[in-house]
């Protein structure tokens, strides 16, 4: 009996192989915007201004109330931090102005709104491409325009719908109404 569990499973394993996945079929590209990368110099700069004040505070010898405490929790962040919370901010404002309308999580419903399955894309413009998964299984996600490919559960024709979208899923040669919406 397990010899045969065994060369069922090698012969899935061979099957599986046979073909490669869609997304080891494009070469990687690194991304149009890079996130925010600090010069060689960065954090040696000397300090501006009134940047020059006290680092560190003294260790506590005994507890503070709230009351009596009269400075901010923490020291003023210095022109180092400041400007590494600037270009981390500021990466993240350009890799979202280059999102796409499908970018982000989505919740896939039916009519009676119940939830079929969640998918995540990742919508960078030329290529579209994310998960499923449900209560029927998981899969890849590919997107070519407003028609979306599941993996494994069948292609969903989507149409603007307000901050939603509304399409068919088509699966074993059904179609089925379906809202899709961010979820929470």
């Amino acid at each position: 009996m397990s010899g045969f569990i065994v060369a069922a499973f090698a012969g899935l394993l061979m099957q599986q192989q046979a073909e490669p996945h869609p997304s080891t079929l494009s070469l990687y590209q690194a991304p149009a915007i890079r996130p925010f990368e600090p010069p060689s110099d960065f954090g040696r700069e000397p300090a501006q201004g009134d940047g020059a004040g006290d680092l560190h505070r003294r260790p506590l010898e005994a507890p503070v109330s709230v009351d009596r405490y009269v400075r901010s929790y923490e020291f003023t962040p210095s022109d180092n931090e400041a400007a590494y919370d600037q270009g981390v901010a500021s990466a993240e404002i350009r890799v979202d102005q280059t999102a796409g309308p499908l970018d982000g999580a989505w919740r896939v419903t039916d009519e009676r709104g119940h939830v079929l399955f969640n998918m995540v894309i990742s919508d960078r413009g030329a290529l579209i491409e994310g998960g499923w998964r449900g209560g029927e299984g998981s899969g890849v996600v590919t997107a070519d325009g407003r028609t979306v490919t599941l993996e494994g559960l069948g292609v969903l024709a989507l149409e603007a719908d307000g901050s939603g979208w509304r399409g068919t899923l088509t699966g074993d040669g059904r179609p089925k109404t379906v809202t899709v919406s961010r979820p929470g």
